[in-house]
């Protein structure tokens, strides 16, 4: 198994997008990246316009070599409609999706179906993936039944999913926000990764959309999480590196990897990178060079009329 972190929040976009080397089969796993609309009161800098564009172009180059796709949620830094992405890349591949009926919001459910639309003409077969199992003479995946985003279900739900592959296997949580709920904890018996990709908590929103509490709960799953074994390495991002000084409000899960002879690791790290934080560094970007990228990411946008701003970023 051979695991390529392709966009993530330590890689300079809003990301979560993995793909999944198998002998036998490519997976990847919501393809897509987005930005904040606003951070610090300010829109995109041209340097994250540039840095999300020069990702979508690699997203394409590992999509069109996809065999399984799967979209664990309808955010748009989990699925891009058409946006940046070519749909017609889809075209031959079996895609997995979050169920758009069941266990989800509204905003989503219109996504979800302007998405199979898209896809229907393309895809060899599009398959809902809540609480399914699949499996090969080669390889295994599993999907959890619908899990809260968050602390809340106000941003729906979210499948996560674990591959196995003869004697490795991976957890891919998608946005659990750290897992800070009971029912985030039945994750402790899904699957037992020897790599796990966790969206850690969003330190950055504690004390204004997530609770103290919802914070000591999800850093209390994640030691729990630590424990299992064959767990070697635990990748740590998306939510938490929206903060430049996450690893202060992770201290406990070091110490204890460290403790346990594990690593804990951002997905830049985890391919031998410097973290490069840039929706946090917004401010010390415009101070650097005070130039917005709106009108560049206009520019590339695919559809003939730009939308709300929501459909061109993300909103969780």
């Amino acid at each position: 198994m051979d695991v390529k972190f392709v966009a993530f929040e330590s890689l300079g976009v809003r990301s979560q997008a993995l793909f999944i080397q198998l002998k036998n089969a490519n997976i990847f796993i919501d393809p897509s990246a987005a930005l904040a609309p606003r951070r610090f009161g300010l829109p995109p800098h041209i340097y994250e316009v540039e840095k999300l564009l020069d990702i979508f172009n690699t997203i394409e180059n590992y999509l069109r070599d996809s065999d399984i796709v799967i979209h664990t949620h309808y955010h748009y830094d989990h699925h891009d409609p058409g946006r940046f992405l070519d749909i017609d890349l889809y075209r031959g591949k079996i895609v997995y999706l979050k169920d758009p009926q069941n266990y989800i919001n509204i905003s989503q459910k219109i996504r979800a179906s302007r998405f199979i639309k898209m896809l229907k003409n393309k895809a060899e077969d599009i398959l809902i993936a809540d609480g399914r199992k699949e499996s090969s003479q080669y390889f295994s995946i599993s999907f959890s039944t619908p899990l809260p985003h968050g602390e809340s279900d106000k941003l729906g739900y979210v499948v996560s999913v674990c591959i196995e592959e003869k004697d490795d296997t991976l957890l891919f949580t998608s946005d659990i926000e750290g897992g800070p709920l009971d029912i985030h904890r039945n994750l402790l018996s899904f699957c037992k990764p020897r790599i796990a990709v966790i969206d850690g908590p969003p330190t950055y929103l504690v004390g204004y959309r997530y609770s103290d509490k919802s914070l000591k709960s999800s850093i209390s799953f994640i030691l729990k999480f630590l424990e299992l074994e064959p767990l070697e390495v635990l990748v740590l991002d998306h939510h938490l590196c929206r903060d430049l000084n996450y690893f202060e409000g992770i201290s406990e899960v070091i110490d204890k990897a460290r403790s346990l002879n594990k690593e804990v690791k951002t997905a830049a790290e985890a391919i031998g990178l410097k973290p490069l934080l840039l929706e946090a560094m917004r401010r010390e970007l415009y101070r650097e060079k005070p130039e917005n990228g709106l009108n560049k990411l206009k520019s590339r946008y695919r559809f003939s009329e730009l939308k709300e701003l929501d459909q061109i970023f993300g909103e969780d």
